[in-house]
């Protein structure tokens, strides 16, 4: 390599960092699902959506929970296929302030959505209560009033980047937590610098933590993640009562479900979590994911989000 190259080489780097080059393939990642979503909500959900057994909940047995200030699309997205995907007589419970459900309801009624919701409040549970900041929200989720206030035993908490690929099994609604797996892993991505002319000069790696290591008191069954998972309220709800005040305000809420479960009811083998769902790690047989643009490489995300696409096709075309 000549001078000129080198300095080529060193004016870019100095304008990027590893840790940016990094960033924007992760924000592409995230583009290439949010793109899916939309696409998936427009050309196969909302054309479709007399399809979700919405009119006849009287007998409901289980709901899926869905807490969310931000009325968008993606909100939308997360709310038609997790109905879509969740066994007939699964109940919609939407949990944001006043000012948001109203908005909500306003976006149903354009489509003509005529879905039997469960609205909550969440001044009902925790006045001032600010979702988009974690401590708040952590602080409801470790709340006794709010666990009253649900509607059913058996929830599927679901935030609105996670995802249901295909129909999830009424077995899993035995369990009284699952959440995808805590597993201890160093993200590494390889990168190439090339020259002016082209041609590869160079490899650089960039590694992310992204669990810490196996601790028996934080990850005592290694899986537990809240943002797609499976919840008893009558267990989440004497937790809450005998431990919530002692929880730091900075715990994460998922952690201190996990740290405590095993004192209330015999936590399902970390198999079952793995088949339910995944976030650190692609497992291809899983159900849901979280944050899957985050921790899958592109070719396991474009599987992730064909394997969903195709299932929301069977789903609204199903054979007579």
């Amino acid at each position: 390599m000549n001078y000129g190259s080198a300095m080529s080489l060193k004016v870019m780097s100095s304008r990027m960092t590893d840790a940016q080059v990094f960033s924007m393939l992760v924000e592409y990642r995230r583009q290439m699902w949010t793109n899916h979503c939309n696409y998936v909500l427009q050309e196969l959900l909302l054309p479709n959506h007399k399809i979700l057994n919405s009119s006849q909940l009287d007998s409901s047995k289980r709901s899926i929970v869905i807490i969310e200030n931000r009325i968008d699309s993606q909100w939308l997205f997360t709310v038609l296929n997790s109905a879509l995907m969740c066994p007939f007589n699964t109940r919609v419970c939407i949990v944001s302030d006043n000012k948001n459900q109203e908005k909500a309801k306003q976006l149903l009624a354009e489509y003509n959505l005529n879905l039997n919701i469960f609205w909550l409040p969440i001044e009902k549970c925790i006045p001032n209560a600010v979702l988009q900041d974690s401590k708040s929200f952590n602080a409801l989720m470790k709340e006794i009033d709010f666990w009253e206030s649900l509607p059913y035993e058996d929830l599927l908490f679901i935030q609105t980047d996670a995802l249901l690929t295909e129909p999830i099994p009424k077995y899993f609604f035995k369990f009284e937590y699952l959440g995808a797996p805590f597993l201890p892993r160093q993200q590494s991505e390889y990168f190439q610098t090339r020259n002016k002319y082209g041609d590869i000069v160079s490899f650089f790696k960039v590694e992310t933590p992204i669990h810490c290591s196996p601790n028996p008191d934080v990850y005592p069954h290694l899986y537990g993640n809240g943002g797609l998972s499976i919840r008893n309220r009558t267990i989440m709800k004497k937790i809450c009562e005998n431990h919530g005040a002692c929880s730091p305000q900075e715990e994460q809420e998922d952690v201190f479900f996990s740290r405590h479960m095993s004192k209330y009811c015999k936590p399902a083998p970390l198999q079952i979590a793995q088949a339910f769902a995944s976030e650190s790690m692609y497992q291809s047989t899983a159900i849901g994911s979280h944050a899957a643009w985050k921790y899958f490489s592109s070719a396991e995300l474009a599987d992730h989000l064909d394997k969903h696409w195709r299932q929301v096709w069977a789903m609204v075309h199903p054979k007579e």
